[in-house]
């Protein structure tokens, strides 16, 4: 979980790195400067321009929380993988995730009887081994609830700081983020609807939660949560 931390901090980097240069645009009204052409003047960033470059703040921020959650769920997986743990020894969520990944199909119209009564025999006996499909329940649906929605299937906390609000920004990123991903708005509509201050502000709360959403599973991976003995 180190590693994912890691990652997530190098993103949140390179998000702080843009938001400044964001703001020394539009608060501190830079100009570009042409070095190497003689005698050419500075040149305005036109406000149309600004407003596609507000519009991608949406872009990278859904990037940092899509992939920390993917990242998350997915050492979650590794950690419990290597405890080679039997079903009987791992915590209820952890039970129901097996069942719904391992027995699917496991319907009475597609089971004769001895079949059914050989798998409830065998099942406590099983060794949790499970892989996480992100393809399948994250891509471009990561906000809060669904971060809930998480933390109630795998049993790690999702409570943050009070400040954080409970990450309800996450909804306009998640929504935004798909609107341009689908082409439903222009970069230049999106962004026209947000001043520097409101991106600041989004940018500030989704951070903060979604930092401590991984201190969470990082507390929940350290202590072997998944486990019953934990």
């Amino acid at each position: 979980m180190k590693t994912v931390i890691q990652d997530f901090e190098n993103r949140v980097r390179e998000i702080e790195l843009y938001f400044d240069f964001l703001q020394d645009i539009i608060i501190n009204k830079a100009e570009l400067f042409f070095p190497l052409k003689k005698g050419r003047k500075n040149k305005l960033i036109e406000l149309e321009l600004t407003k596609i470059l507000r519009a991608n703040g949406f872009l990278l921020l859904y990037n940092l929380v899509e992939s920390s959650i993917k990242k998350s769920i997915e050492e979650i997986y590794n950690s419990l993988n290597k405890e080679n743990a039997n079903y009987k020894d791992v915590k209820q969520e952890i039970k129901k995730k097996w069942i719904e990944l391992k027995y699917k199909n496991f319907k009475p119209d597609t089971y004769v009887t001895e079949e059914i009564f050989k798998c409830i025999s065998n099942i406590e006996n099983d060794i949790i081994s499970m892989t996480f499909s992100s393809k399948k329940v994250i891509s471009g649906n990561i906000d809060s609830r669904k971060i809930r929605d998480f933390s109630e299937s795998y049993g790690f906390s999702c409570k943050t700081h009070y400040t954080t609000k409970n990450g309800e920004k996450l909804l306009v990123v998640k929504s935004k983020r798909n609107d341009l991903a689908h082409g439903d708005i222009s970069f230049s509509e999106c962004g026209k609807d947000y001043t520097i201050e409101d991106l600041v502000a989004i940018k500030k709360q989704v951070i903060s939660y979604m930092r401590g959403i991984m201190k969470n599973v990082n507390r929940y991976i350290d202590n072997k949560k998944f486990l019953l003995a934990s």
